[in-house]
C-alpha cells in the first residue's frame, strides 16, 4: 500500500512541477518586446544600425543589449531581408538526409524577446557613408554607428559552362538541391544503358578545396554509400569517384598545414580523390574540364571561395578582390570611423600577428562581439583595445563517424573528432527545442538510416513548365 502511495505521490508531483514548467515558459514565451517605431528610432540621440542579422551582426546586436542596457538615449536597430539565423554548418545534416531544414535555422525574433534590441524586416538597398543613410525597402534609416555585417554568397567564376552545370552550395535549398541532385544522379546511373554513361553518373567532382569544399566533398560520398546504395544495392559495388579538385598547394589553406595533412589523409582513407595545384577550366554536361586534364562527369559542386554582395561591392572604398572591405585594427572602415565591418564582408587582420581572419561563422560571431563591445566601450568613454582574432579551434565533418578537429595545438581526426562536432553545434544553436529535433533526426538517421526521399521546393505549376520544357508534353493527374 506504501508503495502505491509513494508512486502515486511522485506521479501526482512530477505532473505538478511539470504543469508549472509549462506554464512559466507560455509566460515567457508571452513576454512582449517593447515594438519601436521609426519616429522613436529617428529621435534616438545615438542610432545603432546593423545590417544583417547572420552569427556577426546578430552577435554585435546581442552584444549591445548586453553592455548599454541602461542606457535610454540608444536605440539599436538590425535590418535583415531573412527572419531567422541559419546555421550554416549544419546544413551538411540536412544534405546527407539527417536532419530537417527548419531544425537548422532559429527566428531572429526568439533572439530578441526580452532584449532592448529592434528588428526591421527589409531589404537593404543602398548604403551612402557620406549621409550616414541606408535606402531599405521599408524606407530610408539615418545612423550614427553603422555595422555592415551583411555577409556573402558563393563566388561563381566567369567560366565556359560553369553557371550553367554547376551547383552551389550556400543556402537550404542548395543543400535540399544537393540531396535531390545525388538520388537523380544515382537514379540515372541505375538506368544508364552503356558503362560510359553509368561512371560519368557516378563521378561528382567539387570545385574548391576551402571548408566548404571538403566537408561538402565527404557527404556526398557518405550519403551515396551509407545511405542511397541501401536502396540501389545492386550498385553498392560498382565504383564511384568523388574528386575534389583545388588551386591551392593544400586543402584548407588558411589552416595550419599538419591539419591539412590530415584533412587529406582522412578523406583519401574514405575513398575520395583530393587534386591540389589544380585549376577548372570549363564545364560541360558530361565533362569537367581541368588544367591536369578533362574528367568525365556530370556533376560540378562549385565551393571554390565567396564574394560580397553588390550592395557592399558598390560603396566607394577599398576592397579586396572578392569585394569585401578592407578594414583597420578596430574593424572600422578607413575614414569613416563610424562604420564597422564584420563577417564575411570584412576583409580583416589580426592586428598583432596580422594574420588573416577566416570567413568563417566562428570568426562572424567573435568579430561582433568584439564590435559590440567596441561600441558599448566609446559610448562609455572607456579604453578601446585593436582587435585579435583567438579561433577556439577548427572542427571538420569527413564522413560517417569520422572527422578532423584542432583545438589550441592538437590536431586529430577520427570518432572522437566527429563526435566533438556535433556537439559543439548542438551547443551553439541558442533553441532547446532545435537541439531535441537535431538530436532525434540524427539518432534515428543512425538506427534507420537516412532520409532517402526527395523534396522539390517549386510550385505545381513551375513544376510542370519544367516537365513541358523537358519532354514537350503535359504530365497526367
Amino acid at each position: 500500500m506504501w508503495k502505491k502511495l509513494a508512486v502515486t505521490a511522485t506521479v501526482v508531483g512530477a505532473v505538478f512541477a511539470g504543469g508549472r514548467w509549462l506554464r512559466a515558459r507560455e509566460q515567457k514565451r508571452r513576454m512582449q518586446h517593447t515594438s519601436e517605431s521609426g519616429q522613436a528610432y529617428q529621435q534616438a540621440k545615438t542610432r545603432i544600425l546593423i545590417l544583417g542579422a547572420g552569427f556577426g551582426g546578430l552577435a554585435t546586436a546581442l552584444k549591445l543589449d548586453e553592455q548599454l542596457k541602461e542606457a535610454d538615449d540608444v536605440s539599436i536597430l538590425v535590418v535583415d531581408r531573412n527572419n531567422d539565423l541559419l546555421f550554416t554548418p549544419l546544413l551538411w545534416t540536412v544534405a546527407n538526409g539527417r536532419a530537417n531544414v527548419d531544425d537548422v535555422v532559429v527566428p531572429i525574433r526568439a533572439f530578441q524577446r526580452g532584449r532592448r534590441f529592434h528588428v526591421l524586416h527589409a531589404e537593404v538597398e543602398r548604403i551612402d557613408l557620406e549621409r550616414r543613410e541606408v535606402q531599405t525597402s521599408a524606407g530610408s534609416r539615418p545612423y550614427d554607428i553603422l555595422v555592415i555585417a551583411l555577409g556573402s554568397h558563393t563566388a561563381v567564376a566567369d567560366l565556359p559552362g560553369l553557371r550553367e552545370h554547376a551547383f552551389p552550395f550556400h543556402t537550404p535549398a542548395d543543400a535540399l538541391q544537393l540531396r535531390n541532385h545525388l538520388i537523380d544522379a544515382i537514379e540515372s546511373a541505375h538506368q544508364a544503358e552503356t558503362e560510359q554513361e553509368r561512371q560519368e553518373w557516378l563521378t561528382f567532382v567539387v570545385g574548391g578545396a576551402g571548408d566548404t569544399g571538403i566537408e561538402l566533398a565527404a557527404i556526398i560520398n557518405d550519403y551515396i554509400r551509407t545511405g542511397l546504395f541501401a536502396e540501389y544495392p545492386w550498385l553498392a559495388d560498382t565504383h564511384i569517384r568523388v574528386i575534389i579538385v583545388g588551386r591551392g598547394e593544400r586543402v584548407l589553406p588558411m589552416s595550419d598545414p599538419r591539419t591539412s595533412s590530415l584533412v587529406r589523409r582522412a578523406l583519401e582513407r574514405e575513398g575520395i580523390t583530393v587534386l591540389t595545384g589544380t585549376a577548372i577550366n570549363a564545364v560541360t554536361a558530361s565533362t569537367v574540364e581541368t588544367t591536369d586534364g578533362p574528367i568525365a562527369a556530370r556533376t560540378l559542386f562549385w565551393a571554390a571561395g565567396i564574394t560580397a554582395p553588390d550592395v557592399v561591392a558598390q560603396l566607394p572604398v577599398e576592397h579586396a578582390r572578392n569585394g569585401a572591405i578592407t578594414v583597420d585594427n578596430f574593424l572600422r572602415i578607413p575614414g569613416y570611423p563610424e562604420v564597422y565591418v564584420v563577417g564575411d564582408v570584412a576583409w580583416a587582420f589580426d592586428a598583432v600577428t596580422h594574420a588573416p581572419v577566416p570567413a568563417t561563422a566562428q570568426a562572424a560571431r567573435d568579430e561582433g562581439y568584439y564590435v559590440g563591445r567596441t561600441i558599448a566601450a566609446q559610448y562609455l568613454g572607456r579604453r578601446v583595445k585593436a582587435y585579435r582574432y583567438q579561433p577556439l579551434g577548427h572542427l571538420a565533418l569527413l564522413g560517417r563517424f569520422t572527422g578532423v578537429a584542432e583545438i589550441g595545438p592538437m590536431a586529430f581526426g577520427g570518432f572522437i573528432a566527429w563526435l566533438l562536432w556535433h556537439l559543439a553545434y548542438l551547443q551553439r544553436i541558442p533553441s532547446w527545442p532545435k537541439r531535441v529535433e537535431l538530436v532525434t533526426g540524427w539518432l534515428l538517421s543512425a538506427i534507420f538510416g537516412p532520409e532517402t526521399g526527395q523534396l522539390r521546393l517549386g510550385t505545381g505549376l513551375q513544376r510542370e513548365r519544367e516537365q513541358i520544357e523537358a519532354t514537350g508534353t503535359r504530365g497526367t493527374g
